[in-house]
């Protein structure tokens, strides 16, 4: 019985002793096993913590399944519940810890995305404050009133007067070796003509991007391309044309009436002839003011000649206003393009159930104009750059004339008719202010609505727009009769005539032409 009783002993102990080898070995089995998916799962979460932790939850369960499924006696199934609950709860700390240090890893790298944002957005704000103060500048600069744009004008004139062109930029090094020491250095107001000339296709450049998908609000055209007088849509929305300040019909709609193609090759006949005539009524005013000064009326020899040249500019203003107004067709052509006419329209009226006629005036603006001309419109910053511009292209053509004429040339033109009236004999101030009237302020307006009022539209109606603007600028040149002023002249008519007709206001180059003309005067009495 002892040997049988020990014999079932022995025997229960070892197969408690068995099974409990065999949970053991199946429990270090399945830890290594967790510990190589919860590595997998570690890795994973580094790269996708959201996939890594879907496989901690399935792992989880994975593990409490087999520790439930053990065939254990229940005292090993207590430690071996307990070993794998504490194992668990330590793994699960574990990867409590390292899903907080990839938590760690990812708070370092979203502040980088959010400064990189945050420093996107600061600079496109800066940008966007730039570009309204850009906007609010350039919209005050382009709404000034005539007396503010008169005011800043006449400030830039005194600073290109008295600082740009009597300063220059001296090269460290002769730009072309020559022995009459040309290409040292370069004037100021020169350069100001390039920034002025480079600032008109920039604004451009920035109008067209910002009016890309509505070009009727770019405000400034493009300077060498064609000007047409029907400016429809499909123009509009080219960048390659602009609009003519003047429209003229080539044929009237009432075939009776004189076309306005013949009219102005009439008118162009007659201002010719009367030119000449004019040079009879300049003899004629300096006989009766030598008959005055035989009468005693004091007078000096340079009073004397600016009242003559005066009374004949005087007179040839009169007689081409006349032709131009009497002549040429349609009508009106002074005005530009703003008179209003009252025009009176019947309309049939009932009154007491009877039927009766009534007269209505009404306001009409003229339909045809021969050039435009605006007082009260933003002419300030083209009169500027067209006159900063109109000072570099003299410059150049200045020195083209001198490599183009002869030394003799220069020195068997003498003095002219327009030196004498700024340096007048015994330094007579009151005779070259007399003598500055009409140079300064008469001529300016009548030239530029003959040549570029009248003479460039009437020139368009034969040909293309270029081959009327070189026209026209050699006209204006031989009517100053000025051998060493022939190419310089033909260069600023030919320059006036673009800014008229990109400006679209003879108002601008009318002071433009004003300032050129001052600008000698302005000098002598300065002494610059």
């Amino acid at each position: 019985m002892r040997i049988k009783g020990g014999s079932c002993l022995a025997s229960i102990i070892s197969y408690c002793n068995f099974s409990c080898i065999i949970s053991l070995t199946l429990l270090i089995l399945l830890l290594l096993t967790r510990n190589e998916f919860t590595a997998s799962a570690f890795s994973t979460n580094t790269l996708n913590p959201s996939r890594g932790l879907n496989m901690r939850r399935n792992m989880d369960q994975h593990c409490h399944y087999h520790s439930l499924s053990l065939p254990m006696s229940s005292k090993a199934g207590k430690i071996n519940g307990n070993i794998s609950s504490s194992h668990l709860q330590a793994s699960r700390s574990n990867d409590d810890l390292n899903s907080n240090d990839s938590k760690k890893k990812f708070s370092l790298k979203l502040p980088s995305f959010r400064r990189r944002d945050r420093d996107r957005n600061r600079n496109s704000t800066s940008s966007s404050t730039a570009e309204k103060k850009i906007e609010s500048f350039l919209y005050k600069a382009n709404n000034l009133s005539p007396r503010i744009q008169l005011i800043t004008l006449i400030g830039f004139y005194i600073m290109h007067l008295t600082v740009l062109t009597q300063h220059s930029i001296i090269f460290p090094f002769q730009l072309i070796p020559n022995n009459q020491g040309r290409f040292q250095s370069i004037g100021l107001d020169s350069l100001a003509g390039m920034l002025s000339f480079a600032s008109i296709h920039l604004l451009r450049k920035r109008q067209l991007k910002k009016y890309r998908y509505n070009p009727a609000k770019v405000t400034i055209p493009p300077l060498l391309t064609n000007v047409h007088q029907k400016y429809n849509q499909a123009l509009m929305a080219s960048t390659s044309h602009s609009k003519a300040p003047w429209n003229i019909p080539s044929f009237l709609s009432n075939p009776d009436k004189p076309s306005a193609k013949i009219t102005s090759m009439a008118s162009m006949f007659l201002l010719v002839t009367a030119y000449f005539m004019t040079g009879r009524v300049a003899q004629w005013v300096e006989l009766n003011l030598y008959a005055l000064a035989g009468m005693g009326v004091p007078m000096s020899i340079a009073m004397h000649r600016s009242l003559v040249v005066l009374g004949g500019h005087l007179a040839w203003v009169a007689i081409g206003s006349a032709i131009l107004g009497i002549v040429l067709r349609p009508q009106p052509f002074f005005g530009g393009g703003n008179m209003v006419f009252e025009k009176e329209t019947g309309v049939v009226m009932g009154l007491g159930g009877g039927v009766g006629k009534a007269s209505i005036k009404k306001k009409v603006k003229q339909t045809y104009k021969w050039y435009t001309n605006q007082w009260k419109a933003n002419w300030l910053w083209w009169s500027i750059g067209g006159y900063f511009i109109s000072s570099w292209f003299f410059n150049i053509a200045d020195f083209i004339n001198q490599l183009v004429l002869p030394a003799h040339v220069f020195e068997m033109a003498g003095e002219g008719v327009v030196s004498q009236l700024i340096n007048p004999e015994n330094n007579d101030l009151a005779a070259s202010i007399m003598g500055y009237i009409a140079p300064c302020l008469s001529a300016p307006w009548w030239e530029e609505i003959l040549y570029r009022g009248f003479l460039l539209p009437a020139l368009c109606l034969h040909m293309k727009f270029w081959a009327a603007v070189f026209v026209s600028g050699i006209v204006f040149s031989v009517h100053h009769v000025s051998v060493t002023g022939a190419i310089p002249l033909a260069i600023l008519g030919w320059t006036w005539a673009t800014i008229y007709a990109k400006s679209n206001n003879l108002f601008v180059t009318i002071m433009i032409h004003a300032m050129w003309n001052s600008r000698v005067f302005l000098g002598s009495w300065l002494g610059l």
